[in-house]
């Protein structure tokens, strides 16, 4: 069922086009009155995608309505919330609306893609509604692993609605303020938040999530005795947790190496903005050499397991300058999103082999979650007492979960939304709010500074060079179609020809059958050629090399299939002497 925008004009509407049914890639979209706004703008994992490691919402049907587009607002400076920005801005020109440490990390960004001086970077004034008519956006802080990031209550002359972005209710946050609980519970008071979009990241958790100022104390007590190098390893846009990890480092006596570029580019994003004001004592790596591995901590990036960062560098001993050895410790200050499993068991199994202690989640306290448990939650629905629910941020389980913990705290109506579900809500009537159409949605994968679909044949092909390989033909004719040279033959991570001499024979002698006939089906020879023959007309040349290499496509590949049991790319390039 398509949306049929112009039966809904005058609805408010709730377009989630990433972010709903998985973790990551989040972004939103609200209608009124013929009018847009986009909330959010991120990036997510990208996995088994050949050359992609991460990916980005379709937005095709943003392109469509982008005449009517106001503004792209960002809750917070994470990557799944504002990575794809420097990546799809270009098709939407709309004003970006962020706060004032936002806007210094989304500049710093945005120089890579020569995008700084193009794209309008508006600051948010906490101090006054934003005004999109026909929206009023008030914005309302609440805790997260980064400082400043802002829930968006928007407001329109039917109802308003609460959208949360990340969050938790953190009594200790280390940096930034704790959230305000308060304005919420005012608006919820006075029956002024008819709806909620928000965050079900952590719904399947039970309890209260942990303080960043609780893991301090923890962290602090397994690095402290330590007489060996000592490396944090978390996300890089975890500002609270540089923090913490920093502290503590100056009161057991540890320089701080940030290894890492987007560690090092978010600490000085952060300074410029007002934080890391305390006396830390960061140096570069290359300053390592001049103390013992008993007064050095590594903060590094790569938590995750990417091939890249500097986690797996330190593992396979590949990087430059820092160096692990037998006795020394990691420490993953970070959870395992789904999806990264198998990257992140296999760095933690390089470390072992190498007899370097690795501790995680599993073994210690040493990660706090940036997002709501199921006590949060309902203390949300309690604070805000919402008549209509839509949960986010989270795979199918997660969504689930919350949906039952908002009915649970007695919301009228629970949607649980899917990407491209375009979901109207009513204010008048509650149990009126549902699913009214969808719109186009999906992944884009980012290849390099670009992006591909993931769909398109380039993917389809690398998938299919990773999984059989690739099998080379050239082959040189004269106009008689009789072979000027052996075919040049190669065989890459499909089959190893120089050792199969005998199947190389075989295939040279079918390439040479397959040419043989073509000739004698045309009657040449050295006095009837195909110049000959084109010139009274009677053939094309382009149509005959077409049909021997596809000819030879379809033996090799029976051939290959026999051998191997699967079927390499094929590249077969007939070339004819004029």
């Amino acid at each position: 069922m398509n949306l049929n925008l112009k039966q809904h004009h005058g609805n408010v509407i709730f377009i989630p086009l990433g972010g709903s049914n998985e973790i990551g890639m989040n972004l939103n979209l609200y209608h009124y009155k013929g009018k847009w706004i986009m909330v959010d703008c991120g990036v997510g994992f990208a996995y088994d995608v050949p050359g992609v490691d991460m990916m980005t919402p379709d937005i095709s049907f943003v392109k469509q309505i982008k005449k009517d587009l106001l503004a792209i607002i960002i809750t917070h400076i994470h990557e799944d919330h504002i990575g794809a920005l420097q990546y799809l801005w270009g098709d939407l020109y709309a004003d970006v609306y962020v706060t004032n440490f936002a806007a210094h990390f989304l500049r710093s960004k945005l120089v890579e893609f020569n995008l700084d001086k193009r794209v309008p970077i508006k600051i948010i004034n906490d101090k006054s509604n934003l005004i999109l008519k026909p929206f009023e956006i008030e914005f309302i802080g609440l805790t997260h692993s980064v400082p400043e990031m802002k829930a968006l209550l928007i407001k329109t002359d039917q109802g308003n609605i609460l959208h949360t972005g990340d969050w938790k209710f953190d009594h200790q946050p280390v940096v930034g303020n704790i959230s305000q609980k308060d304005t919420i519970g005012n608006y919820g008071l006075d029956g002024k938040i008819d709806a909620i979009i928000c965050d079900s990241t952590n719904a399947t958790t039970q309890g209260h999530s942990k303080s960043e100022g609780d893991l301090y104390e923890s962290l602090k007590e397994i690095i402290k005795d330590r007489k060996s190098l000592v490396g944090v390893t978390t996300f890089a846009s975890n500002v609270a947790r540089i923090h913490t990890v920093a502290k503590i480092a100056k009161e057991v006596g540890r320089k701080v190496v940030l290894a890492g570029f987007s560690l090092r580019r978010l600490h000085d994003v952060a300074k410029k903005s007002g934080y890391f004001t305390e006396d830390f004592d960061f140096i570069s790596d290359k300053e390592i050499k001049f103390y013992k591995k008993s007064e050095i901590l590594i903060l590094c990036t790569g938590c995750q397991g990417e091939p890249m960062a500097a986690t797996r560098k330190i593992a396979m001993d590949t990087h430059q300058i820092i160096k692990f050895t037998k006795g020394d410790l990691m420490i993953f200050s970070s959870k395992i999103i789904p999806g990264n499993e198998k990257k992140i068991y296999e760095v933690f199994d390089i470390f072992a082999k190498r007899q370097i202690d690795v501790i995680t989640e599993r073994d210690h306290f040493v990660h706090v979650s940036g997002h709501p448990y199921q006590d949060e939650l309902i203390e949300m629905y309690q604070l805000a007492k919402p008549k209509i629910a839509i949960p986010v941020h989270g795979e199918f389980i997660h969504t689930k979960t919350h949906a039952e913990i908002a009915k649970s705290q007695n919301v009228e109506q629970v949607i649980q939304p899917e990407n491209g579900m375009a979901i109207k809500i009513d204010f008048k009537d509650p149990s009126q709010s549902k699913a009214v159409g969808f719109v186009k949605s999906g992944y884009l994968g980012v290849d390099g500074k670009h992006l591909i679909d993931l769909d398109s044949q380039t993917i389809h092909q690398r998938k299919k060079l990773s999984f059989a390989g690739i099998f080379i033909v050239s082959i040189a004719l004269d106009q008689s179609l009789s072979l000027i040279s052996t075919p040049y033959i190669k065989a890459i991570g499909s089959y190893d020809l120089e050792e199969d001499v005998h199947t190389k024979d075989i295939i040279i002698s079918e390439i040479k059958d397959v040419i043989k006939r073509k000739a004698k089906e045309l009657k040449l020879n050295e006095n009837f050629s195909l110049k000959f023959l084109r010139k009274k007309k009677k053939i094309k040349e382009n149509e005959i090399i077409n049909e021997i290499e596809k000819t030879l496509k379809t033996i090799l590949s029976k051939i290959f299939k026999d051998i191997i049991n699967k079927k390499p790319y094929i590249d077969i390039k007939v070339w004819l002497t004029k």
